[in-house]
């Protein structure tokens, strides 16, 4: 082999030749490497994304949630006030206590438990009712804890969300 590459004018052969020269040696491994890193940087960042979608749908889900058990416990204020609370129904909150004792409320009503009501196992408060000359009247229910709060209008024609 030794002769074979001086009858061809080279100085020196081995058996492996180079291909590329010798300042290209290495430039694979960097760039798999990056690859690798930039395709990592793309999962996490989808990752962070959805689980941020979720963590959004999920506080959502929970708003909306309120506000149905807000407007079933108006719902159950109304029925009561055609019924067991009719007593109630033109009286404003603040005179709850004293009209409770008077006829024709039933005996045993009690105004500061009325104040709480229980959908779904979570409690409600009674913020507020103020009845009209013309019947109906503004009911105000919140969740505890200065929680989120609604207004509704409770006339003969149902309830109806106020805000």
């Amino acid at each position: 082999l030794r002769g074979e590459c001086s009858a061809h004018g080279l100085p020196e052969c081995s058996m492996v030749q180079r291909v590329h020269p010798a300042r290209d040696a290495g430039f694979v491994l960097p760039l798999s490497i990056t690859g690798a890193l930039v395709l990592l940087l793309s999962s996490l960042s989808l990752q962070t994304l959805v689980l941020h979608t979720r963590q959004v749908q999920a506080a959502e889900r929970t708003r909306l949630q309120a506000e149905d058990r807000l407007a079933s416990g108006a719902q159950r204020l109304a029925a009561d006030f055609q019924g067991r609370l009719a007593c109630l129904r033109a009286v404003p909150l603040a005179d709850w206590r004293l009209q409770a004792l008077r006829e024709p409320c039933p005996a045993g009503l009690d105004p500061d438990a009325l104040q709480r009501l229980w959908i779904d196992g979570q409690e409600l408060q009674l913020a507020g009712w103020t009845p009209q000359p013309e019947g109906g009247g503004t009911l105000q229910l919140q969740l505890p804890e200065g929680g989120l709060a609604r207004r509704y209008w409770l006339g003969s024609a149902g309830v109806k969300e106020l805000g």
